[in-house]
């Protein structure tokens, strides 16, 4: 499985692997286009949310964390480390980069619902070491990240609902 999909799933939206900015801004979706998510991707989206709905901050950053320890492990025991079934974890291993951020967006989105704090937390924790740029603290940066998830959580919605 690829090591930005872990990070991904249980952690944050905009935990993206280390690549300059741009190259992940290259990667958004088209703004004229609508995310689509297929049923496999439905199905692993509200997984997701279910998982983060229920589980503290606190939780979501320990797996975060183990998931990053273990970037090379196979399905079976990523599923253990997450607490995702098999084929939710297998279905994020076969998203192409695209996808991948829109489903980033989409789990930022339930982060920014559930856990408001924590997504704020990666936000200025990840930009020192270069994964995402600091938006934290700028009013314009926050604005487009906000309408970014309000985008991809009403595609979520209107697609997986």
């Amino acid at each position: 499985m690829r090591p930005h999909l872990l990070t991904l799933a249980v952690f944050c939206a905009l935990a993206m692997p280390a690549l300059p900015a741009v190259a992940q801004f290259a990667t958004l979706p088209p703004a004229d286009a609508p995310m689509r998510f297929s049923p496999a991707q439905c199905g692993a989206l509200r997984e997701i949310e279910g998982g983060v709905a229920t589980r503290s901050a606190a939780d979501i950053e320990r797996i975060g964390a183990a998931m990053e320890a273990n970037q090379n492990a196979d399905p079976v025991e990523v599923a253990r480390i997450s607490g995702l079934s098999v084929p939710t974890v297998s279905t994020m291993g076969a998203l192409n980069q695209q996808d991948a951020m829109a489903f980033s967006l989409v789990f930022g989105s339930m982060l920014r619902h559930y856990h408001p704090d924590l997504l704020m937390k990666v936000l200025r924790e990840r930009a020192p070491l270069g994964q995402v740029p600091d938006i934290s603290g700028n009013p314009f940066g926050m604005a487009v990240l906000d309408g970014m998830l309000n985008a991809a959580q009403q595609s979520y919605l209107t697609q997986c609902s």
